[in-house]
């Protein structure tokens, strides 16, 4: 399957016609206690966006809820990439999960209550 989209024109983007384009993140420390009120950075290359995100765009060509990808930083003796990058050695694992999240009006709701 290939995907097509313009570069150049935001408008018609065809993945935001629903709203269910949602992301949720989460952060958490040592022992696994959620992290609230913090701002989360992701630096990026320009060869990195363009592993990350068609990494991601096949993922979601298979996506299934529940399936996750474990992203570790590289070490000496471990130098693995995953979704299409190398997460620095100074970077944070982080783990990519598919999940049914609601669409942008259900969260919007629940916020106004």
């Amino acid at each position: 399957m290939e995907y097509h989209f313009d570069l150049n024109n935001y408008e018609s983007d065809l993945f935001e016609e629903k709203g269910d384009n949602t992301c949720r993140v989460y952060v958490f420390d040592k022992e696994h206690n959620q992290i609230n009120n913090c701002t989360v950075q992701i630096f990026l290359s320009k060869n990195g966006l363009i592993g990350l995100g068609t990494e991601l765009i096949r993922l979601a060509h298979k996506f299934t809820i529940g399936k996750h990808i474990h992203m570790e930083p590289v070490k000496k003796e471990n130098m693995v990439q995953q979704l299409g990058v190398y997460l620095t050695p100074d970077s944070n694992p982080t783990i990519v999960l598919c999940d049914d999240n609601k669409d942008i009006d259900e969260i919007c709701e629940s916020l106004c209550k």
